[in-house]
């Protein structure tokens, strides 16, 4: 594989980056292709790795990124996470290696989503709840009044606690999905350190 093709295929793994993020990174290898000199572009390419790898380093590099220039977006939260699992399991490390390490980010991400889900499940549905409470509390006024005062209280309660409680678990939801994807960022480094002491 000559340079060229390196940084075509580079390029093209590269895709879903902005243009000027692409640009930068294709500068940057093609100017260390020119210093190493054209003699030394086999060495250079071991030394790199494929353009796949490359390619995640990339783009787990541009995930943290993205996600320090947008801390309190959760959606980008998840897209990093997802962006850096791709990138472990492009990493060249043994199969088995590849499966265990797999499955256990599967299983940590997978508790953290039903944990987050239950967390903003509870919170809607003690407000829903609470507000189906006073209806019926409203309802019931004419009858019997004690009864009508017991559901309203209920409500009330239930409503104010969910509306107490859905700040900090939307809070807690963002600050988890930023300190995995920071996690997985440094699992994903230790493993492309050790990969490439392992192929020198």
């Amino acid at each position: 594989m000559n340079k060229e093709t390196y940084l075509k295929q580079l390029e093209s793994k590269l895709k879903r980056l902005p243009s000027y993020e692409v640009e930068a990174a294709l500068e940057y290898y093609n100017e260390y292709f020119d210093e190493a000199g054209e003699e030394n572009v086999q060495q250079v390419i071991k030394e790199l790795g494929s353009p796949a790898q490359v390619a995640s380093k990339i783009l787990a590099d541009y995930a943290i990124k993205d996600l320090d220039s947008h801390p309190e977006s959760t959606k980008k939260g998840f897209s990093a996470i997802w962006i850096i699992i791709l990138a472990i399991l492009a990493s060249p490390i043994a199969l088995p290696l590849v499966i265990a390490v797999g499955a256990l980010i599967f299983a940590f991400v997978l508790l953290f989503i039903s944990l987050a889900f239950a967390g903003f499940a509870l919170t809607i549905s003690l407000i829903i709840a609470g507000i189906a409470s006073v209806v019926a509390g409203v309802a019931v006024l004419a009858q019997h009044i004690p009864t009508a005062i017991f559901f309203i209280g209920i409500g009330l309660t239930a409503t104010g606690i969910g509306i107490l409680i859905f700040s900090p678990v939307i809070s807690l939801i963002k600050k988890g999905s930023r300190a995995i994807a920071l996690s997985l960022k440094k699992l994903f480094d230790r493993i492309s350190k050790r990969s490439k002491g392992a192929l020198k």
